[in-house]
């Protein structure tokens, strides 16, 4: 973690294109796999939802059309999502679901909906749902290093923030290489993405919070264990990556346009496991503040203990 806050400070721009080409597509691959030995952490009903919302969105970006359809099926996927997780009777699912979609009908308009969606899918994913991972890990396993792995993370992210030059600032070829992702820094407040020293604190957060991302998810093998497939899976996923990978050195916007169904899907197939860790922060935290003000017993020989200790 700090040494991904390191490397975001001293070359924000340089760090988060090496991250998102090499680290990348590996963390696509691997936790869609994962994700799918899960079965989504979702009914198939939700799973089918969201392939219907990727092939929109893969039609969208190969069209370039505008991503009014695109941006409305992402925030349908989003909310059914959570319906598919805490809704089980099928009648009530089918009016929540209508209820969604005509909200999302009725909000398309507005630019508070597509920016939202934008930042859904990027910083909200990489940072804010990362850090609710951490801290869902440590209140379930009531763990100290995990709450102080967040502070550390969040004290990361605020470094990020002090006003200073980069050490290496990017050059022509960096910037221009950066022009498919202005858009976030310009939707975070940057006004001037390169030369500013603001620009460069933006920049700073978002290449901690990819690598990061990446990093953490690579160093969970042994708590999730993404990593337990058969070697015909394991050996197509290194050869995709690998594949990848070279395909970004020849040609980055090649890679991007390739890698980007891998991106959005990995992105739209977590959002039911987002919904049941915030689901899972709240019943932990709510059992370990029970625990906290629990009366003990006053029976000689008892002891209090947790439920199920």
């Amino acid at each position: 973690m700090v040494v991904s806050c390191a490397l975001a400070i001293v070359a924000p721009f340089h760090t988060f294109l090496l991250a998102y080409a090499i680290l990348g597509p590996l963390h696509y691959l691997t936790e869609i796999s994962w994700l799918h030995d899960h079965d989504y952490f979702a009914p198939r009903r939700w799973v089918a939802v969201a392939g219907v919302a990727m092939a929109v969105l893969l039609y969208g970006f190969a069209m370039k059309t505008a991503p009014v359809y695109e941006i409305g099926f992402v925030w349908f996927a989003f909310a059914t999502a959570a319906v598919a997780v805490f809704v089980r009777n099928s009648v009530n699912v089918i009016a929540l679901s209508l209820v969604a979609g005509a909200a999302i009908a009725f909000s398309s308009s507005t630019r508070t909906y597509a920016i939202a969606a934008y930042l859904l899918v990027t910083i909200v994913h990489v940072f804010f749902f990362t850090a609710l991972f951490i801290l869902f890990g440590a209140i379930k396993s009531r763990s100290r290093t995990g709450l102080l792995s967040l502070a550390v993370m969040i004290a990361c992210a605020v470094v990020c923030f002090v006003p200073m030059p980069a050490l290496i600032a990017p050059g022509a070829r960096i910037r221009d290489l950066y022009g498919n992702f202005e858009q976030l820094n310009l939707l975070l407040g940057a006004r001037d993405v390169y030369a500013s020293q603001a620009g460069t604190a933006i920049m700073r957060v978002i290449a901690f919070a990819y690598l990061y991302h990446y990093l953490n998810w690579f160093s969970k093998t042994s708590i999730i264990r993404w990593h337990e497939v058969s070697r015909v899976r394991a050996s197509a996923i290194v050869a995709l990556w690998l594949a990848g990978v070279a395909v970004y050195a020849y040609d980055y916007r090649i890679g991007f346009a390739v890698f980007y169904a891998g991106s959005m899907a990995h992105v739209l197939l977590e959002f039911p496991l987002n919904f049941r860790s915030v689901a899972g922060v709240m019943v932990s935290a709510r059992g370990a503040v029970g625990r906290g003000v629990a009366k003990p017993s006053t029976r000689r020989g008892s002891s209090a203990r947790p439920a199920g200790a």
